[in-house]
């Protein structure tokens, strides 16, 4: 049950840890407590996870006083100086802590009321009614809180750190993370229902401190000094107990209860429950007011098929006698629909701490006289040690007829615990005997006085009467008889979601209306369904009853032909406008059907129109071929005028109300653009007939001139607002070439008959300059723009070539009219007749523009001549080697390499 939390601890993961305040070492080898009671040592001996109380005055080990300033309840300074109160348990009380009937707190339950005649009468009527009715969705259960889950969980482990065991298979909440506590600590005993109340929800389960704060911060409220008390203590650190059913060393076991947890087992699993001498199987079947276990009754069939014997239990969580009413009637349906035998054993599991009341004696006893109106009348109560109003709930069975949780780390069959209760539930780490199919935990139990026997054996349900499952007519009144062979009382879902109801004298309703939980009005017919649809009645009202037969109050109904209607506050639909919500407003006409899609003229002319969800708009309205129109927040219409709508959307609409689109003149030369979606242009293009390019800048406005963006780009826009393209334009003398996407171009640009000029990375054209392009390429542009050709003369009495490419000569000859030139290294005229030197005829020869070395021979007159091994230098060619030679017939002739 929900006394183990849904993961295992094991106890080996336990770390020593310190603890820091104020400038204070505070130390914890192996278990460590530090005790904050007033003035009092606190030095107890290990107790079980389920002992809750421990003796009251205790043996001073040791006391080290030092004065400690309280601080309020959310001071989280007093909080860390106790670390470990949740851990008060020690050596001294270990004899305390062993004893299953050990005092408890005596709950105060004289306030207590017991559950009214009529009450009783009101709540078995309804379950009798719902006995054929689907169970609520499980996601409707009652789950515990997070702040509960939390301390409980810290509890759960400072238990562990103390040698307490806390395992999880079988968590009772319904709730995965519903944990309850099974902490054993006498002290936390006192402050439980507050710390359970107020801690913070944590996921780390495995330090004790954050219920020792919480401790600490309600004993800081009660005084301003304290003194300080350290006791330390060494704890075990057990392992994990984990063990198989048919273990002799351990208690007998007698009794599983299993949940939708366990919905993996199989017959075979239960068939061995049974020959490992199991005798019954509890199966939880609900959970607060709406959940129920959706395996509970495949897993009652298949231990009845095993020959085990069936009893059946409800986690609460109610803390009222209006809920608890309320849950009991959540068991019953699940008992009635399936013909659960009255005879079955029936147990409330009160260890929810959203049960805590000193109310808790009278609200499991409403809880009983519901179960008992129907005849259910075979309880028994599943509580532990530390349950707050542990002795209350028992109360209203007898202890004879109580199911007690409490863990040994080690169950042994020669120490047995709580012998005066019915069954002792002593573990929740069992696992079924080998070969199994189930392999995760279980929880098991001992019962010591027959009472989990004291039930209805394999015959779990009841054998039909002589009416079953039909309708039966005494005089003018129709009874139906259920599967258990007795009338009904209440609702009774039947056919293609067909509803009757049967009153309390087991008679069905005719013509007649029924008000039931929650006001819920229904209607049943002459021949006693519960109507759907539209009802039409007296003076033209209308209601309205849906699928479930439900009046329809305060909401909307859509009928037939897409016909919306409205039913008022009585159930009637309304007619006319109605305002509702935020400034909506809606109308329905004199047959109550809701105006859609369609306009509507009211008083003084005003004009409305109502929308697809039958609101009067407000805002723009999309209608027609593209068009759109603009409602105010009071409805009415625009026109002449414009609107900014979200996000900076201007739209102009006109005369006749419509938004324009397309391009609008005005004011002086000025223009602005509407898209097809009727907003107004702004920082973008538009391109228009005949491929005429716009841009609207920021305030909507067509630019003009010069307009740079992007990454260095550049276009230009006429004073028609049109941009240029394959165009130039001056501005400010400077020239400009608009390509054909509209950008200033940059670089060379060859154009007409072999013409070329150039624009900087500022657009602007070369004029009188050079311009050096890749591969050390230079171009002159003259004071047209364009790169020259031919002879340059300029400086002082210097001459430059540039070719038909527009590419200066360099290293190279040119022959120009009847004169030969020659141009260096760096485009300068040498001569007007011949190089200047040998190095500068190498460099201007063609061979020299691939070549590294060149071998030149000059012959010198006859036979000789003078051999030159030449080498490029960067851009320079060297002489590297000169020798003689001879050349001709007289040359080297026939010799070989070396010679």
């Amino acid at each position: 049950m929900n006394f183990k939390t849904h993961n295992h601890i094991n106890a080996k993961t336990t770390k020593r840890f310190k603890l820091y305040k104020s400038g204070k070492l505070w130390l914890v080898a192996g278990v460590t407590f530090c005790s904050f009671v007033g003035s009092a040592i606190i030095n107890d001996q290990i107790a079980h996870a389920d002992t809750v109380t421990v003796a009251k005055t205790a043996t001073t080990v040791t006391r080290t006083t030092v004065s400690a300033d309280s601080k309020t309840s959310n001071d989280s300074a007093s909080s860390d100086t106790v670390s470990t109160t949740a851990n008060k348990v020690a050596n001294t009380a270990s004899n305390t802590a062993h004893q299953p009937n050990s005092a408890t707190t005596n709950l105060n339950t004289s306030q207590a009321a017991t559950a009214t005649s009529s009450t009783t009468t009101k709540a078995a009527s309804s379950i009798l009614s719902q006995a054929d009715s689907e169970t609520a969705n499980s996601n409707t259960s009652q789950a515990v809180t997070a702040t509960s889950s939390a301390a409980t969980e810290a509890v759960s482990s400072a238990a562990n750190q103390t040698g307490q065991k806390v395992s999880s298979s079988n968590n009772k909440s319904h709730e995965a993370t519903a944990h309850t506590t099974s902490a054993a600590s006498g002290s936390i005993n006192q402050v439980s229902s507050t710390a359970i109340k107020s801690a913070t929800s944590t996921e780390n389960t495995n330090k004790a401190t954050s219920v020792a704060s919480n401790a600490a911060k309600h004993q800081a409220t009660t005084t301003k000094k304290a003194d300080l008390n350290l006791t330390t203590v060494t704890a075990s650190t057990p392992e994990t107990d984990v063990w198989t059913i048919g273990d002799t060393t351990r208690p007998r076991v007698d009794v599983v209860d299993v949940a939708s947890y366990q919905s993996a087992m199989t017959q075979s699993d239960y068939n061995k429950l049974k020959a490992a001498g199991v005798k019954t199987v509890i199966i939880k079947t609900t959970e607060g007011t709406g959940y129920t276990n959706p395996v509970a009754l495949a897993q009652a069939k298949m231990a009845n098929a095993a020959g085990l014997n069936v009893d059946f239990y409800h986690y609460a969580t109610f803390n009222t006698a209006d809920t608890a009413q309320m849950e009991a009637t959540n068991m019953a349906n699940f008992l009635v629909k399936n013909n659960v035998s009255k005879k079955v054993l029936l147990f409330a599991d009160m260890e929810d701490a959203k049960t805590y009341t000193v109310n808790a004696t009278a609200n499991l006893n409403t809880f009983w006289s519901v179960l008992n109106a129907l005849g259910y009348t075979n309880h028994g109560v599943y509580t532990s040690n530390t349950y707050l109003y542990r002795d209350a709930v028992i109360k209203t069975v007898g202890q004879s007829r109580v199911w007690r949780a409490q863990y040994p780390y080690t169950p042994s069959a020669n120490n047995l615990w709580n012998t005066d209760d019915g069954a002792w539930q002593f573990s929740s780490t069992a696992l079924l005997p080998s070969g199994s199919d189930y392999t995760g935990y279980i929880d098991v139990s001992i019962c010591y006085n027959g009472l989990t026997e004291d039930s209805a054996g394999t015959n779990t349900f009841s054998t039909p009467n002589e009416f079953v499952n039909q309708y039966h007519w005494e005089g003018n009144k129709l009874y139906f008889y259920g599967s258990n062979g007795q009338p009904i009382t209440g609702f009774r879902h039947y056919g293609n979601n067909k509803l009757e109801y049967y009153g309390s004298d087991h008679a069905q309703y005719r013509n007649r209306y029924l008000t039931a939980a929650n006001n819920q009005l229904y209607y049943f017919g002459s021949n006693g369904d519960a109507i759907t649809g539209l009802r039409h009645y007296a003076n033209n009202k209308l209601e309205y009853y849906g699928t479930d037969h439900i009046q329809y109050r305060n909401r909307y109904a859509t009928v037939g032909n897409n016909k919306l209607y409205y039913f008022g506050s009585n159930g009637d639909a309304i007619s006319g406008l109605r305002h509702y919500g935020n400034n909506k407003l809606e109308f329905y006409g004199t047959d109550h059907i809701q105006y859609r899609n369609r306009y509507y003229t009211a008083a003084k002319n005003k004009l409305y129109y109502f929308g697809g969800n039958g609101d009067a708009i407000t805002g723009l309205r999309h209608y027609g071929h593209n068009k759109l129109e603009y409602y105010g927040n009071d409805h009415v219409q625009y026109r002449n005028r414009y609107y900014t709508a979200a996000k900076n959307r201007l739209y102009y609409f006109g005369s006749n109300g419509d938004a324009i689109s397309g391009l609008r003149h005005y004011g002086n030369n000025k223009l602005e653009f509407y898209g097809t979606d009727h907003i107004q242009y702004r920082n973008r293009y538009y391109t228009a007939a005949k491929n005429k390019l716009y841009y609207f800048g920021d305030n909507g406005d067509a630019i003009t001139g010069l307009r740079h963006y992007g990454n260095n780009k550049l276009e230009y826009y006429g004073a028609d607002h049109v941009q240029y393209r394959n165009r130039y334009a001056t501005i400010n003398n400077q020239l400009y070439y608009f390509g054909s996407n509209g950008d200033a171009i940059t670089g060379l640009r060859h154009y007409g008959n072999n013409k070329l000029e150039y624009y900087g990375a500022d657009h602007v054209q070369y004029r009188n300059r050079y311009y050096t392009a890749a591969k050390n390429k230079l171009y002159y542009f003259g004071g047209n723009g364009d790169a020259i050709t031919g002879l340059r003369h300029y400086g002082n009495n210097k001459l430059e070539f540039y070719g038909t490419d527009h590419i200066q000569y360099r290293n190279r000859y040119v022959t120009v009219g009847n004169h030969r030139y020659y141009f260096g290294s760096i485009g300068d005229a040498v001569s007007t007749n011949q190089p200047q030197t040998e190095a500068d005829i190498i460099g201007s020869m063609r061979v020299a523009q691939k070549a590294q070395q060149i071998v030149t021979v000059v012959q010198n007159g006859g036979t000789t001549a003078t051999l030159k091994l030449w080498q490029k230098q960067g851009n320079t060619w060297r002489n590297l080697l000169t020798s003689s030679s001879r050349i001709g017939n007289g040359g080297i002739g026939n010799s070989h390499e070396g010679n």
